[in-house]
């Protein structure tokens, strides 16, 4: 028997005290899954005699709570596809060119009596229409007049017998004409045109034909615009005819040259001039040659200059007066048509149907003058 008083006694039990715990231990570590380590209270010296001391109970394991389980992670989703691009307005359209009209019309009309007995009247008008880089132009214009010129009758001794008044028509022509130009650029330009007139005082009762080229602004500014043209002209040419001659049609092809001059004096007030030069590149077989009365002109002897030089002023918001100057010049001009009235020498009669001509030593009277001018006064009214 052990004496639980004794000290060695004591000792041994206090060590089977550590065994059982140890045990207990392990016991508990294998039934759990988890170690819990645990050291036996250390001894505590005494110095008198030793207390009956109970052994303590091991601590209590702890009851280990099972962990949940951490969720399993979702599998990666597949990458969204990229939203559709939102919708875009479609592009505004380009602007709409705008259309500039110009639409004006002149007239002018002079009426004289008593010594002077004249009647003459001109209208015209023309108009254009730009779009972008279209522009078209047209205009038109007429002119007619007639005089009454004083005639005397004499007796064979010279001596008048009656004086008379015959009507004659002293103005009679009329002009058209169309032309489209392209702006290639802001000063360059390809243009087309075709024109037809006729004058029969000058010995024309048509001509016309059309013409194309190139037009170069070379200066365009707040107060000028000037320009130089460089083309082809084709012109076509029928005579007034005479009685017992036959005067054929004519074809000319030219190169053309022109230029042109806008000049702005005031905000009211402006200023246009312009030289046309036509020089003939073929040889004209059919025309009559004015300077000796034969047939056929050759290649640049039948040179055309027109030129032209105005000014006009606002005298209201759409009513303007314009004036103008106008030369033209022919190197080969036209037959001249017999004058309509023919008076015989003072006691001499003219028997009725004798063909009135031109002698053929005079062969020049039988040509229109060179040179015809035109000055003109015009009231001007702009419709647009």
């Amino acid at each position: 028997m052990f004496d639980l008083r004794n000290p060695s006694s004591s000792r041994l039990r206090n060590a089977n005290r550590a065994a059982v715990a140890g045990l207990a231990t392990l016991v508990l570590t294998l039934a759990g899954g988890r170690v819990f380590a645990q050291d036996p209270a250390p001894e505590q010296p005494s110095t008198g005699p030793a207390e009956a001391s109970e052994p303590k109970p091991a601590a209590p394991a702890e009851a280990s709570e099972p962990k949940p389980a951490a969720p399993a992670e979702a599998p990666n989703p597949e990458p969204a596809p990229p939203p559709p691009p939102a919708a875009t307005a479609p592009p505004a359209a380009p602007p709409v060119p705008r259309v500039e009209w110009k639409v004006q019309s002149k007239g002018g009309f002079i009426m004289t009596s008593g010594n002077s007995q004249a009647t003459n009247v001109t209208v015209g008008v023309n108009g254009s229409r730009k779009e972008g880089n279209n522009k078209l132009e047209l205009e038109g214009v007429v002119a007619y007049g007639r005089s009454k010129n004083l005639v005397a009758t004499a007796d064979s001794t010279g001596a008048i017998q009656s004086v008379d008044r015959q009507e004659v028509t002293s103005t009679n022509n009329w002009a058209t004409k169309g032309r489209y130009d392209r702006f290639l650029t802001e000063n360059n330009v390809a243009y087309a045109s075709t024109q037809w007139a006729g004058d029969k005082i000058a010995g024309k009762t048509l001509f016309g034909g059309g013409q194309v080229g190139y037009s170069r602004q070379l200066r365009k500014d707040k107060w000028n615009l000037v320009l130089a043209e460089l083309g082809y002209d084709f012109s076509y040419e029928r005579y007034v005819q005479q009685t017992g001659k036959i005067i054929d049609p004519v074809t000319i092809h030219s190169a053309r040259i022109l230029v042109g001059e806008t000049l702005s004096l005031t905000s009211a007030t402006g200023l246009t001039a312009s030289v046309e030069a036509l020089f003939n590149l073929n040889h004209e077989t059919k025309a009559l040659n004015a300077s000796d009365g034969s047939t056929g002109v050759d290649a640049f002897h039948d040179t055309r200059i027109n030129g032209k030089v105005g000014i006009s002023t606002n005298l209201f918001k759409k009513l303007s007066l314009g004036v103008s100057f106008t030369i033209k010049y022919d190197q080969n001009p036209a037959p001249r048509p017999v004058p309509s009235v023919v008076v015989a020498p003072v006691g001499t009669t003219i028997p009725a149907g004798t063909i009135i001509s031109y002698p053929a030593s005079y062969f020049s009277w039988e040509f229109a003058e060179k040179v015809d001018t035109l000055t003109e006064v015009t009231l001007l009214y702009s419709f647009f």
